[in-house]
């Protein structure tokens, strides 16, 4: 998508909280967070299908009504945007969308272990991609359009994670989208970039781990977003579409 009139909206997978591992001053370095983040695109998304406040000078509904094939039409726009904080949804739940380490290596982020290169296995080549591929569990690009396997093969990987990593109703109904990014950048400064170096195989007990925390996080996200869906109006949504909204809504 980005690589399709998509990267306009780049910035809003991400939260880079600044992670120092040698100063506590961020002053010392020339990192720069995005003026744009996943949180305030979570955050103004949800007050467009809601249609709650001043929605429509939200910077996130000018660029997605302004991109969205220069369309006049709300319902074409929030189409993409649903599909947009579904995908953030599980982006903010994975430790490296919410931090970028910083240190003298590193002095404007490591991009959220995009610049932490580790050795390869399939198209896992860096830190960050390690943590997207569930510690090497889904390494290698989607094959689209889904065939009838590949649905069936995701919806058994799905129910052995959810059965792997019950949710507790506390955590599930927590929909506070700042206490989301705080939970993944703990994550981070706790264990991600412990114990291993760039360019060097990471050691199996550092993947097992990757594994484990990366899939709870899946669980959690998942709750959190049926929860989420579950409490939206959709008062900014038609009725009835043509864009297959009018047996969802139902």
């Amino acid at each position: 998508m980005k690589s399709k009139g998509g990267s306009y909206q780049s910035g809003w997978h991400f939260i880079d909280t600044p992670y120092l591992d040698n100063s506590q001053d961020i002053n010392d370095y020339k990192f720069k967070a995005d003026s744009h983040n996943i949180t305030e695109a979570l955050h103004s998304l949800t007050d467009w299908f809601n249609r709650d406040g001043d929605y429509k000078s939200s910077y996130e509904y000018q660029q997605i009504m302004d991109h969205r094939y220069h369309s006049t039409q709300e319902a074409d726009g929030l189409s993409l945007a649903l599909r947009l904080v579904m995908h953030y949804i599980g982006d903010i739940h994975q430790p490296l969308h919410a931090t970028s380490r910083v240190d003298d290596k590193y002095p404007a982020g490591d991009r959220g272990g995009n610049s932490f290169p580790v050795k390869p296995v399939g198209d896992a080549h860096n830190l960050h991609s390690v943590w997207d591929s569930v510690g090497y569990e889904f390494v290698g690009r989607e094959v689209l359009p889904y065939s009838d396997s590949d649905w069936k093969q995701l919806g058994e990987d799905a129910a052995k994670i959810a059965a792997d990593h019950p949710v507790n109703a506390t955590v599930a109904n927590n929909l506070n989208f700042e206490s989301w990014a705080e939970e993944s950048y703990q994550f981070s400064a706790n264990f991600v970039y412990k114990g291993i170096k760039e360019g060097e195989e990471l050691p199996a007990d550092y993947v097992a781990g990757v594994r484990s925390i990366a899939e709870s996080q899946i669980s959690v996200g998942g709750h959190r977003l049926a929860n989420y869906l579950k409490k939206l109006s959709f008062a900014g949504f038609p009725k009835k579409v043509d864009v297959g909204y009018d047996a969802f809504l139902q």
